[in-house]
Formats: structure tokens, C-alpha cells, sequence
């Protein structure tokens, strides 16, 4: 063996040699296990990253409801969900509101003077601060319902007559002769107002005028007449529509 080789055995064992040392000092890993470090580094990283961003949205999200809290307006209510603290107020909806202002009706045939008619007259009771100004009327079921002027028949003529003269208490009779061949009488049926045969004894009958009139208040029984385009009906004393007569002639009665 020559020299030579013998020279390149030996100084290739003690590289190898410090090689090995160099490896074992300082710890190094081998290829595979450098990869699997790295992605466990990765991993880790991952996580941390992740925990920390769900903390920072959490934050946020309390900290965006604190101020929404505070800035609540002073009226106590509450703003929308997800609004800005400047989202504006909603105001309630309104409903209904008051009526629609009608004109007075003002017809040259109304009773004149103190606006009570004649037992003899045949008037119209018409309500002229209604919309529409409706008029009493016998319907063919013999209910009192209202109808217009244009519409307006016999079934629309009543006469106001006392109980006995002098009175302030009347019956509300028809102004045309009813089936039997004389006049009926306005009265109440529970709430409903309605023609039946006339009686002076029953207080059903029995009608009084509120107001200053013209127009009145006609209370039927102790109960006033709330007329409207489309009904008429019984209510408490201190309710009731303003009605004024309006003459039509005059009423049939065999017995007037």
C-alpha cells in the first residue's frame, strides 16, 4: 500500500470523525425529523393565531354593545339591532284622528223659533252635523234605519206630539197611517230602535229633546239616537246625535 492511500484512509475517518462529533454537539436532526418539527412549529402557530383573533373579536363585539348601551336615547327606547348609535328613532304609526269637520246644514224649511215642531206637522228628523246628513226613516222591517233626501219616502215623516198638553215628553209617531189605519209610535227594543203600536204607558215610548236646539238631542226611552249614514241606534243619555225637524207638511192622524 502506498503512502499516499494510506494518508487519504486516515484523513477521511477523522473527518468523519469530526463530523460525528459536530452532529452530536450540536443536536442537528436528521432530514424526516426536521420536517416533522417544522410542521408541529406550524401547527401550534396555528392554534395560538386562532385563539387570539376569536379573543379579539369577542372584545369587539363587547365593547361595540357597551357603547350602543350608552348611547341609548333618553326616551328609553331601545335602537334596532345591529343599527348605529345614530340610527334615528321610529315614531309610533298613527291611527284614526279626529273626523272630518262637517258643515252645518242650514235648511229654510227647519222648524223655526225654538225648533219644536207643531203636533200637527209632518217633519223630517235629520241629522245636519252628520256627514252625509242622514234622515230618520221607518225601513220595511219596521226598524228605524236612515236614508238621504233623494231616497227619503212617507217612511221618513214623523210627528212630534206630547203626551198631554203642554208637556215636555212626546211620542214620536209616524207622519203616515200604519197598517192598522193609524199612526205608530218610535221605541226602544233593547238597543235597537223601532215602529210598534203606540202606548203612552210604556216608557219605552217616551221621548224628551236635550239642548238648546235647534238642533236636539231625541232621547227614546231614556236613551239617545245615534244616527249615522248607515245606522240607527240606542246609546247612553249623554252620547247621541243633534237633530233637527224639518217641516213636510203635514201628518196623517184620524184622531187629530
Amino acid at each position: 500500500m502506498s503512502k499516499r492511500h494510506v494518508l487519504d484512509d486516515a484523513s477521511l475517518r477523522t473527518g468523519l470523525g469530526v463530523l460525528a462529533e459536530h452532529g452530536a454537539r450540536n443536536g442537528r436532526l436528521g432530514p424526516a425529523a426536521q420536517i416533522r418539527g417544522r410542521g408541529e412549529r406550524r401547527r401550534r402557530n396555528a392554534r395560538l393565531a386562532a385563539a387570539a383573533t376569536a379573543g379579539l373579536v369577542a372584545v369587539g363585539i363587547l365593547g361595540g354593545a357597551a357603547v350602543l348601551v350608552q348611547q341609548r336615547p333618553t326616551g328609553g327606547q331601545d335602537l334596532p339591532v345591529g343599527a348605529p348609535p345614530s340610527w334615528p328613532a321610529v315614531s309610533p304609526s298613527v291611527t284614526g284622528g279626529p273626523a272630518p269637520a262637517v258643515t252645518p246644514k242650514v235648511d229654510p224649511s227647519a222648524v223655526p223659533g225654538d225648533g219644536i215642531p207643531a203636533s200637527r206637522e209632518a217633519v223630517w228628523l235629520q241629522a245636519t252635523l252628520t256627514a252625509g246628513y242622514p234622515l230618520l226613516t221607518r225601513l220595511p222591517d219596521s226598524v228605524v234605519g236612515t236614508t238621504t233626501e233623494q231616497d227619503a219616502g212617507g217612511g221618513a215623516l214623523f210627528a212630534l206630539v206630547p203626551i198631554r198638553p203642554g208637556a215636555e215628553e212626546y211620542l214620536l209617531k209616524t207622519g203616515v197611517l200604519g197598517p192598522a189605519g193609524e199612526p205608530e209610535c218610535v221605541t226602544l227594543d233593547g238597543d235597537r230602535v223601532v215602529i210598534a203600536a203606540c202606548d203612552v204607558g210604556r216608557q219605552q215610548q217616551i221621548v224628551t229633546l236635550r239642548g238648546n236646539g235647534p238642533p236636539f238631542k231625541v232621547l227614546v226611552g231614556g236613551r239617545a239616537l245615534s244616527v249615522t249614514q248607515a245606522e240607527v241606534r240606542a246609546v247612553a243619555p249623554g252620547s247621541g246625535t243633534p237633530l233637527t225637524f224639518i217641516v213636510r207638511g203635514t201628518a196623517q192622524d184620524p184622531f187629530g
